[in-house]
């Protein structure tokens, strides 16, 4: 089944698959059907290296005394084992109180699918990438529910500059919100960085292997970049060394076609492979810049450029 089938439904299902190559949908449909059957209170949510079979198992299993539902969530990268699946969507069908979600953030859903059927009481929905009308209708209804003032050609500016990566433009969408007035294509243009100059680029590798940066930092200040411009770069740039270590997890090799949409020069690929794979604290890494860009678009009485520098040396002491 795919989105728009399933957008008409009104169903409720014991077992819930969803997957593809879209994180923003298969996020988007797990929370908004999980508040549909219960609390997070009554959930169980097991992310990646949490998953333990018998944990998810015996908790779909027990019976609640005050008939409170059991949600199990799953999230992961990869398709987990089939029998262990097809268990806990029988575990879900014998006992009334008991739901399952599978957000599968890869295409391996083609693996599982069957499982999750009419005759299980379940269903499977695969999202891929939005167009660029689904996306700039994506982020219009976000905007209107967070009532950030942006206009439509504003919307396709950030749209264009961030390559029409949906989850990416809805977090600098939020962080836009920070700001005081409209957004337009000025604030989208000083705010969200979209490329990575070669110099900032080789700062970004130096920070990576642990090189001293300070030198490198107070010049590229001194060339007009701002500190904003050069967190939202590194941000970018360790969102797509994240993006090479995940598929070399799933698949145990690097393809930048399927990654990126498009090939890399084999060096430049060799290059970001390595870096991918040094780096294991991506989770804590990304806090931090999120700390620190807080810190630089609502503070107005520090000093920017000793900030940034503190972060990025916090930073590198994770690799």
């Amino acid at each position: 089944m795919y989105k728009k089938e399933f957008d008409t439904q009104k169903k409720t299902y014991n077992a819930y698959l969803f997957w593809g190559e879209e994180p923003y949908f298969t996020q988007k449909y797990t929370k908004k059907t999980a508040d549909s059957i219960t609390p997070k209170e009554n959930r169980l949510q097991l992310y990646f290296d949490e998953y333990d079979f018998e944990a998810a198992k015996n908790y779909l299993s027990q019976a609640s005394l005050f008939g409170d539902t059991n949600l199990l969530i799953i999230k992961h990268d990869k398709a987990l084992p089939k029998k262990e699946i097809e268990t806990l969507i029988q575990l879900c069908n014998k006992n009334p109180n008991s739901f399952f979600i599978y957000q599968l953030d890869s295409n391996e859903g083609k693996k599982l699918e069957t499982l999750f059927g009419p005759k299980n009481s379940a269903v499977h929905v695969r999202f891929f990438k939005p167009s660029l009308h689904e996306a700039k209708n994506e982020l219009l209804h976000y905007a209107k529910e967070q009532n950030i003032d942006i206009d439509n050609h504003s919307i396709e500016h950030l749209l264009a500059t961030l390559q029409n990566n949906l989850s990416l433009a809805i977090q600098e969408l939020a962080k836009l919100s920070l700001i005081e007035g409209p957004i337009g294509s000025k604030e989208i243009d000083a705010l969200v960085f979209p490329l990575n100059p070669l110099k900032l680029e080789h700062l970004y590798k130096s920070i990576i292997k642990k090189e001293p940066i300070e030198e490198q930092l107070q010049k590229i200040l001194e060339e007009e970049q701002n500190e904003m411009k050069i967190l939202l770069g590194f941000e970018n740039f360790l969102q797509q060394l994240f993006l090479f270590y995940s598929y070399i997890r799933l698949h145990g090799k690097s393809d930048s076609k399927a990654i990126l949409g498009y090939k890399l020069p084999k060096q430049i690929e060799e290059e970001r492979v390595q870096l991918a794979i040094r780096i294991k604290k991506y989770p804590e890494i990304f806090l931090l810049l999120q700390e620190c860009e807080l810190l630089l678009k609502t503070k107005t009485n520090i000093d920017k450029e000793a900030t940034l520098f503190s972060y990025l040396i916090k930073i590198q002491a994770f690799f």
